[in-house]
């Protein structure tokens, strides 16, 4: 068994030496991770090259839960990718550790209710959503550009004048104009983002997923050479 130890402040100016201490201490073979990060950041470049040298049998260890993950969303998705591997997991400060039965236990009790907690959220953001419906609210940011607006754009086109006379005239960016011009090029747009989006969902939904694993294989697979046709 190799042991893995994770140690993350918050801000640049805090001290890590505390926490390297105590992990050191406590496993003093251990391989050491460490970085200096906000807790909101999502990118955690050590953490994942921390996961994506486990193997079966290996041990992730931490001082608190908070210094793995920024959420309890984050942190079961981040527990799952180490059960992935076949690795365990150990909070000092909380006493918990995946290995045993009693700390499993914990963990699925952890797990249910911070299910039940987003589906209530989810469901209280529901009903808000359609009572602000029913009520006539609508929801995304305000359009830049006004109805009058485009109205102008389309009879200044009509009339022959060109893309450059038309942002002259209006002040409207060239990427803009071309959209007010040819919504269809909108629709492909949104369709296309959302084909996008279905893919990272897809991506981040599988077991031991993680966006700095995926640009690494990502940059190995480019610089292979190509093969001769």
């Amino acid at each position: 068994m190799k042991y893995h130890l994770y140690a993350r402040c918050s801000d640049r100016s805090q001290n890590l030496s505390s926490q390297v201490r105590t992990l050191k201490e406590a496993y003093p073979n251990g391989k050491l991770y460490q970085e200096k990060l906000s807790g909101v950041s999502k990118s955690r470049p050590e953490r994942g090259r921390m996961i994506e040298a486990l193997k079966p049998g290996d041990c992730v260890v931490c001082i608190r839960m908070s210094r793995l993950s920024r959420s309890m969303a984050d942190l079961f998705q981040v527990v799952a990718e180490i059960d992935a591997k076949g690795a365990n997991l150990r909070f000092i400060h909380e006493d918990i550790r995946t290995d045993t039965s009693h700390g499993r236990l914990v963990f699925g009790i952890m797990a249910a209710i911070n299910s039940y907690q987003r589906e209530l959220i989810n469901e209280s953001c529901d009903a808000g959503r359609r009572a602000a419906l029913a009520a006539g609210t609508k929801f995304g940011r305000p359009a830049k550009i006004t109805d009058e607006q485009k109205k102008l754009v389309l009879r200044l086109r009509k009339e022959g004048k060109t893309y450059a006379q038309i942002m002259d005239a209006t002040g409207i960016k060239r990427s803009t104009l071309y959209l007010i011009l040819k919504p269809e090029k909108r629709k492909q747009y949104n369709k296309t983002h959302k084909i996008h989006l279905a893919e990272r969902r897809r991506l981040e939904a599988q077991p031991g997923f993680t966006w700095d694993g995926y640009h690494k294989n990502e940059r190995a697979a480019a610089a292979k050479p190509l093969g001769k046709n």
